[in-house]
Parts: C-alpha cells; structure tokens; sequence
C-alpha cells in the first residue's frame, strides 16, 4: 500500500530548522557498504543504507566510498566524514522524491544528503515523534 504522500511530507516537513547527529548503524560492516542513523533534534530517526552528500554543488562521499582505498594512503571513512559535514547542522528543507523513494534533506553551509533508494527492498526507514513510520519500499 503507498503511504499517504500528505501525512508524510507533513512529517518531513517538521524536520525543518532541527539538527542533525550521525552515527554508524552497524548494518553492513564491509568495504563500500556504509549504513548510517540520524538522529534529528526533534527526536525522529532515520537508518539510512546508501546516501551520498553534496556540498557546494559538487558529490562528496558516499556510503559506496567506505573503507575504500582509491590509492590513498588510507581507506576512507565515509561515515567519519559524514558526522563531520552534518553533525549539529540545521536542516533547511525535508523532501521524498516520490518517482525514485529516494530522501533529500537541505542543511545549512550549501550541505545536500541523499538518501538513494535503489531496490524495492527496505534501504532506508524513518521514524517521527508521532509514532509514523516509513520505509523505502512504502511496506507496513
């Protein structure tokens, strides 16, 4: 069954002007596979499997990037990197992108972070104040 769209922007919407704090999910500890938790000011949370930021029009890490090594002299620690770009930013817009369920939060300093929904499979869950909780797939 599709979630109701209304009631669910309504609850994005609320995030606006809350911060944010990050932390690793623990969900898939390999090389490339990065699963993150937000936990927003208001008291929602959000687990989010892949994602990727944008900072100042330009992709920055992603959740494929953990652990990588690129030819750098150290794997890279996305989720690391992650807390540092978003923690106690405040979220300026909440948004789902219905066509693709993928999640795009605003935050101040020219921050974007995507959460991308690649599968009809439960890749990322949110869950409000009120009690709603949604998933990628739109499953109950």
């Amino acid at each position: 069954m599709p979630i109701a769209l209304d009631n669910f922007d309504a609850e994005l919407s609320r995030l606006k002007s809350t911060t944010v704090r990050v932390s690793d999910s623990g969900a898939f500890p390999e090389p490339g596979a990065a699963s993150v938790q937000l936990v927003f000011s208001d008291g929602s949370k959000l687990r989010a499997d892949y994602w990727r930021v944008i900072r100042d029009g330009k992709a920055r890490d992603s959740s494929f990037d953990h652990k990588q090594k690129y030819g750098l002299p150290e794997p890279i620690d996305a989720i690391r990197h992650l807390q540092e770009e978003l923690h106690g930013r405040r979220v300026s817009d909440a948004r789902l992108e219905a066509k693709t369920g993928d999640l795009i939060f605003h935050l101040e300093g020219d921050i974007e972070f995507q959460v991308l929904n690649f599968t009809g499979y439960e890749v990322w869950e949110i869950l409000f104040p009120s009690g709603m909780t949604e998933y990628s797939n739109y499953a109950k």
